[in-house]
């Protein structure tokens, strides 16, 4: 008797430069087998993955896959005169709006710097996204390990203690899914996050020479990174007035990519932002005390020991707990947390996310 599996198997020959794409249900998974030849993922080759049945696949022939293969060998080319002067190497921006591919893009170019054997420092800015940790964070990681095709990011950052502290992501919490919530708290975590990745490529040799890739929420409102090369991904307008604002910049280059036909519009299913409304600066803290306002949020860990608002703004997150339950009458709460034990610190950072168990 057959399995279901079995049943429901179909085989596809793919000719070179083709993409494979394919969309699932909610809740359905899917077993890719490489029987044959080579293919890979976001830049990583591909093996066997999870089982499942798809509900729409098809071949397209029609893929920017190639000039994304070029734009890392110009990146490569850009590495190794970085090398023989002893520079920084590039630092790639990619913008464009939102459910376009950059994060794909940023994942497809860190692959294939790390398969040349580079450890490429990748900054993540879209708060909506979230992919190296929770949304509503800014990160930054060196990628010295390949990126999982199931995981991301996920793994490689923060399951692998075995390969050091270097994959660990420094984090600064903002709180919100969009920069223009708090557009000066974004603006003062963004710079905090430049001067940690300046310091860590001027001290790893390996990160100063493979450079940096910045995943954007959207366009470029500043160049706090220093970036050389800005990419701008499917989007015309967009590219026009990024080529006329670095017009006068020659040490600048702006370049367009194609979209991929396979970019959908998917929005996070981890957390659940609300609105809050302002009535405080946007880079004062408050107070709050144990109530039903911050039952199921997530709150962030800080790593700081000091009350000074400032500091714990501005300084690195550690990890994160889950709020499930309040006590107003004795002031105390139940939270959710990946370690046993009280917690190592005893500052913690509330945003807009709230994570509702359905």
């Amino acid at each position: 008797m057959k399995s279901v599996v079995e049943e429901v198997s179909k085989e596809w020959a793919l000719e070179p430069e083709h993409e494979f794409r394919f969309e699932v249900d909610f809740g359905t998974t899917v077993k890719l087998k490489l029987i044959s030849g080579t293919a890979e993922i976001y830049g990583t080759e591909i093996g066997i993955g999870p089982e499942g049945i798809c509900s729409v696949e098809y071949v397209a022939n029609e893929t920017p896959m190639t000039s994304y293969l070029n734009m890392h060998l110009a990146l490569e080319q850009c590495r190794e005169e970085a090398k023989s002067k002893d520079e920084m190497g590039p630092r790639v921006m990619i913008v464009g709006p939102e459910d376009v591919g950059k994060t794909s893009l940023s994942k497809i170019l860190l692959s294939y710097a790390f398969r040349q054997g580079r450890q490429p420092i990748f900054v993540d800015l879209d708060t909506n996204e979230g992919s190296i940790t929770m949304p509503g964070t800014l990160t930054t990681t060196v990628i010295n390990q390949i990126i999982d095709v199931e995981e991301g990011f996920g793994s490689s950052t923060t399951t692998s203690p075995s390969l050091g502290s270097s994959m660990i992501p420094v984090a600064y919490y903002y709180g919100y899914s969009d920069p223009g919530e708090n557009v000066k708290l974004y603006k003062v975590l963004t710079a905090k996050l430049a001067q940690t990745v300046k310091h860590r490529a001027a001290n790893d040799e390996d990160a100063k020479v493979s450079g940096m890739v910045i995943d954007t929420s959207g366009d470029l409102t500043s160049n706090i990174f220093i970036v050389n090369i800005i990419i701008v991904l499917g989007h015309e307008r967009l590219y026009s007035d990024m080529a006329k604002l670095y017009k006068e910049h020659p040490e600048i280059s702006v370049l367009k990519l194609a979209k991929s036909g396979g970019a959908r519009s998917l929005a996070p299913s981890s957390a659940l932002p609300i609105g809050i409304d302002r009535k405080v600066s946007e880079t004062q803290l408050v107070k709050v005390e144990p109530d039903d306002l911050i039952r199921h949020s997530i709150l962030a860990l800080t790593s700081s020991n000091s009350a000074d608002e400032h500091e714990l703004l501005e300084t690195n997150i550690i990890g994160f707990i889950r709020v499930s339950e309040v006590d107003t009458v004795k002031q105390k709460m139940t939270i959710l947390t990946p370690c046993p034990g009280r917690l190592p610190k005893q500052y913690l950072i509330m945003g807009s996310y709230k994570w509702m168990e359905s």
